[in-house]
């Protein structure tokens, strides 16, 4: 089971950097996604062409496109974006589109192709968290589209270890409770968790597991602090759960779990 994480690429005007672009890359680095970011990756005197625009943007799985009023002017954005456009046609990467302080009505012709992907519109104020919910969803939904357990409702039939026995009825309880009650459930998630935790010996290169512990933890703390949970973020935890699953599933095998 590859447990790499693939390539995310953020791309926005220097304008851009501390009012939307930092924040993006901290919320998802809180969620142990690691993104190409280029005050992270570029020193003096490196190859801007090279580093940038191939080990950056066209090297990338996904990328995160900052659209604002500055966009255009941008030339190094406008490159990335080219590059990313290509890789968007050929099928190749997955595109988040996030207009700062522009809407869709307002795109330059160039830029009017992202118009055809879900977008999120944000200003100064409405934050950057959601949209970065939102991000980690569709990373962990791909990760485990080719695994064994591709959602939650699909443990009870795949976990058969008796020592992990104990973590299926938790997921049946979360099965069975409203849909419309999220902390109960996301405390529920929580659980399952903690049941089978004590006997994970995560490796820091085993990068999609700990993204789904950071996750569940996460969420957790938000959940004891009362701050709003909903439905993406229900989904976000189930993806990460699945990937917990999935570890079990590989026991006897994988060299993260505790015998």
């Amino acid at each position: 089971m590859n447990s790499k994480q693939k390539k995310v690429f953020i791309c926005f005007s220097f304008k851009d950097r501390y009012t939307i672009a930092e924040p993006l890359v901290y919320h998802l680095n809180n969620y142990g996604i690691k993104v190409w970011y280029d005050r992270n990756e570029l020193l003096m005197g490196d190859n801007r062409v090279q580093k940038n625009l191939i080990e950056g943007a066209k090297a990338c799985d996904y990328a995160i496109i900052v659209i604002s009023k500055s966009t255009e002017s941008s030339v190094c954005a406008m490159e990335e974006i080219s590059i990313i456009r290509n890789k968007y046609r050929d099928g190749s990467v997955v595109v988040f589109p996030i207009l700062y302080e522009i809407t869709q009505r307002e795109l330059p012709s160039e830029l009017k192709w992202v118009s055809e992907i879900i977008f999120k519109e944000v200003d100064r104020h409405s934050g950057t968290y959601q949209i970065c919910n939102h991000i980690a969803c569709r990373i962990t939904k791909d990760y485990i589209k080719d695994l064994l357990i591709k959602k939650i409702t699909d443990v009870s039939n795949h976990l058969t270890s008796k020592q992990y026995q104990s973590a299926v009825p938790l997921v049946n309880c979360y099965l069975n409770v409203d849909k419309d009650n999220i902390n109960s459930r996301v405390a529920l998630l929580y659980a399952v968790y903690l049941t089978v935790s004590p006997n994970f010996r995560v490796e820091e290169d085993d990068e999609m597991l700990c993204v789904a512990i950071k996750i569940l933890e996460r969420a957790f703390s938000e959940l004891r602090l009362n701050i709003s949970i909903d439905y993406r973020d229900l989904w976000l935890l189930e993806n990460a759960t699945c990937i917990l699953f999935n570890r079990l599933t590989a026991l006897g095998s994988s060299p993260v779990f505790e015998q």
